[in-house]
């Protein structure tokens, strides 16, 4: 973000928290921060795009605020053009949501925030009661993406949106880089300063899409306490690879929109080759090499693109395999090679493994540990 970007953004913004007085939303400024659950609510705005009309986002670096360039649509509404789509937590630039559009354990629907930061959400600080009436929020914050043990401070960009029957608060946390493990640290407290108190008004996380009701009455909303993650996500570190290896499967999982698995495997085995984490990512394929020579390869999204003998099943039906957390059709005898598993074969996505130079058992184990690495 530059200045030129706020410059970009429209007449009459003002720095001071109060709304200007053709309507678009106060420029915030922040301080440092860090936690989520994953829920839908009930009552989904489909009227009006809460969090994602009429708002400038600030980021303040020491006293300076950042805004950025807004844009117009159809309807007559202003937004932030890069905050006016949602998309499931790390799969592109996204779209504007679609009326009714909900967000589910394979794909939390998140607001997709400016180039350079990550997704966050946020909860009530329980250690702070909640107050209808006061001008600052305790909150607790959660960055999505990994972020090993760093903290969020002095890398928070926020929004608050004053509207006639609700606030909504849309966080989100410029990216550190790199590759990082995921040790999923404690969320971090912040204090939000509010122009004018909630009152009655419902207060929203505004990072997911519907936003999340978090109070609505003057008394915080009570729900099930859920893991910010689908819970069969693993780190790209826990792959079999070196650490280059692992920066390549984080890639791959965040640029494809299907799920992406790697191998889990004994002492002694390699990543031999590996393609699929450019933009978009459509096929992702790995090739792992034993210490006797035996190999063990993936084919995953379009396999078809990949060739017809990975494509559809081949060779002598030995039932069924567990391709990590998916069942397959296995198959003994398909072309170059001793085994091979099916996942959803002849369909996009679809997951293929094959397995050469081992025994039936051994491809059975190798395959059954393949696990799912997170869209962090």
């Amino acid at each position: 973000m530059t200045r030129d970007a706020e410059n970009q953004a429209g007449p009459e913004r003002r720095s001071d928290g109060k709304a200007a007085a053709d309507g678009t939303a106060a420029m915030i400024p922040i301080d440092g921060v860090q936690t989520v659950g994953l829920a839908t609510r009930s009552r989904a705005r489909t009227g009006k795009l809460a969090a994602l009309g009429a708002i400038a986002v600030a980021l303040a670096v020491g006293a300076a605020a950042v805004g950025l360039s807004r844009i117009s649509t159809s309807g007559g509404a202003t937004r932030v053009g890069i905050l006016a789509n949602v998309a499931c937590f790390g799969q592109g630039p996204g779209a504007p949501p679609e009326s009714g559009a909900t967000s589910g354990d394979g794909c939390p629907l998140m607001v997709v925030p400016p180039a350079g930061y990550g997704a966050a959400t946020w909860s009530l600080d329980p250690s702070v009661p909640y107050s209808a009436d006061a001008t600052e929020l305790h909150l607790l914050v959660t960055e999505w993406e990994c972020h090993g043990t760093e903290t969020l401070d002095g890398r928070i960009l926020q929004d608050v949106q004053y509207e006639a029957d609700a606030v909504v608060v849309t966080l989100a946390v410029r990216q550190l880089g790199g590759a990082q493990t995921c040790p999923a640290p404690p969320p971090t407290p912040y204090v939000l300063h509010l122009d004018e108190p909630v009152g009655s008004r419902g207060l929203e996380d505004g990072g997911l899409w519907p936003p999340l009701v978090i109070a609505a009455g003057g008394r915080p909303v009570v729900t099930p306490t859920q893991t910010p993650y689908p819970s069969n996500w693993r780190e790209p570190m826990d792959c079999s690879g070196t650490v280059d290896d692992a920066g390549f499967f984080k890639a791959a999982s965040m640029m494809a929109k299907f799920d992406v698995y790697c191998a889990v495997l004994p002492a002694g085995w390699s990543v031999q080759s590996r393609t699929g984490d450019g933009q978009p990512t459509t096929l992702v394929t790995v090739t792992y090499i034993g210490p006797g020579g035996e190999t063990l390869a993936l084919y995953e999204g379009d396999v078809c693109s990949a060739g017809q003998s990975l494509c559809a099943p081949a060779g002598s039906d030995l039932g069924t395999a567990k391709f990590g957390d998916l069942e397959g059709k296995l198959f003994a005898g398909p072309p170059d090679a001793d085994y091979a598993l099916y996942v959803a074969p002849g369909l996009s996505p679809s997951w293929t493994a094959t397995g050469k130079g081992m025994s039936l058992e051994t491809f059975k184990s190798l395959t059954a540990a393949l696990i799912m690495i997170g869209k962090w």
